[in-house]
């Protein structure tokens, strides 16, 4: 039997360059790899507060509460610092032994060909740029890439198979997501595996490509009116911070004119206010150029605090849902708000207010009428009541 070659003295460190700090007090992040005592230092690409980056530990500390881009950017040196342990691996397997200089080289080699996180990561960069995805979508899916490296820091290519796909979708069932994030998130992953598929030089199982993810049964969830007034009452008061205030405003003014999430980011001054009516051109009809216009009350038109520009300053999607749920709690109501229940709890006002389905139909630009939101009212409502405008 062959014996392995020894182990390579190797190590891959957080690392600055402490003598070029810029005047912000952020530094440029990079992994050195150190093999036999000879160093090279490998860009991340990413900047960070000199005084919240722990060298020591190897891990970047939060700017503030809740930082959006903490977890995110810890899970991207790990991912690194994976692929660096997995050339190492090859090596010693292969019994051949690796300097400084060759490491560099296959460095480069696993993040066009072997590592497919890196390779999503660049392709939703593309994807940003050719202006085929938008900015919430980008923040999106690497949400779901930043989810892939929790589960597993180094996703080669030749190690997603059916089985791999099966494992990460039950290790975000252990951490308990809802089945629709979990339907999304496998969504995501598969779309980009599709995508390189079609890439000449890389090879991806079709049994990865083509993991079956049914669509699981939506429930329509929203707020009734007494949970509506306690936001409303929070909004007013003096325990929510800056960010919450913002993310709240903007959540409330959803729930007054059911704009979709992908919407509520783009709400700009472009956007027609008069008559009381928003009109605007939603995100899904933009092919088709088909505008909407929506009732909007006195109430909703006090949410629009800049109307020369965007409407809401908003984290990620994934951050603004974190932030809801704190709402919550500090609202006192105890259910698992997101971004989709602005929009349901629209449905669910109008049709205890209104009562005409048909009108509610139009207004949410629905061809159907089995898409939930008639579901969320009683059934019992009155039909006479005729007022278009939904208010408590």
């Amino acid at each position: 039997m062959k014996k392995l070659a020894p182990m390579h003295s190797i190590n891959s460190n957080l690392w600055i360059n402490k003598r070029r700090i810029s005047s912000n007090g952020e530094a440029s992040l990079y992994l050195q790899v150190v093999i036999e005592g000879k160093h090279k230092e490998f860009p991340l690409k990413l900047k960070w507060p000199v005084d919240k980056i722990d060298l020591a530990k190897g891990v970047l500390q939060p700017r503030m509460k809740n930082d959006p881009d903490c977890q995110d950017y810890n899970l991207m040196i790990r991912m690194e610092q994976g692929k660096h342990t997995e050339i190492l691996r090859t090596y010693r397997i292969k019994n051949i032994q690796i300097d400084i200089r060759q490491f560099a080289k296959e460095n480069r080699v696993y993040s066009q060909m072997q590592s497919f996180t890196s390779y999503m990561y660049r392709e939703m960069e593309s994807r940003l740029k050719r202006k085929e995805i938008v900015k919430r979508t980008w923040q999106n899916h690497n949400s779901v890439n930043a989810l892939m490296i929790e589960f597993e820091s180094f996703w080669n290519f030749k190690n997603i198979d059916a089985a791999w796909m099966k494992r990460f979708k039950q290790h975000l069932q252990a951490k308990n997501y809802k089945p629709g994030n979990i339907w999304t998130t496998m969504k995501t992953v598969k779309a980009y595996l599709q995508l390189a598929a079609l890439e000449p030089m890389i090879y991806v199982d079709p049994a990865a490509a083509n993991f079956p993810n049914p669509e699981p049964k939506w429930v329509t969830n929203y707020l009734d009116k007494q949970e509506v007034r306690k936001l409303l009452d929070l909004y007013k008061g003096d325990k929510l911070s800056i960010g919450q205030r913002q993310i709240l405003r903007a959540f409330l003014f959803t729930c007054y004119t059911s704009l979709r999430v992908s919407d509520l980011y783009r709400a700009n001054a472009k956007w027609k206010i008069n008559d009381d009516f928003l009109h605007f051109l939603p995100k899904k009809n933009e092919r088709r150029g088909k505008w909407l216009s929506v009732p909007l009350i006195p109430l909703a038109k006090t949410f629009v605090l800049n109307t020369l520009g965007t409407f809401f300053e908003l984290p990620s999607e994934q951050q603004y849902n974190i932030e809801l749920k704190e709402i919550a709690e500090l609202a006192g109501i105890n259910k698992n708000i997101t971004s989709h229940f602005g929009r349901h709890t629209y449905g669910y006002l109008y049709m205890t207010t209104a009562g005409n389905i048909a009108s509610l139909r139009e207004i949410l630009g629905h061809s159907k009428l089995e898409t939930g939101y008639s579901g969320a009212v009683d059934h019992n409502i009155p039909k006479s009541r005729t007022n278009s405008s939904a208010t408590l």
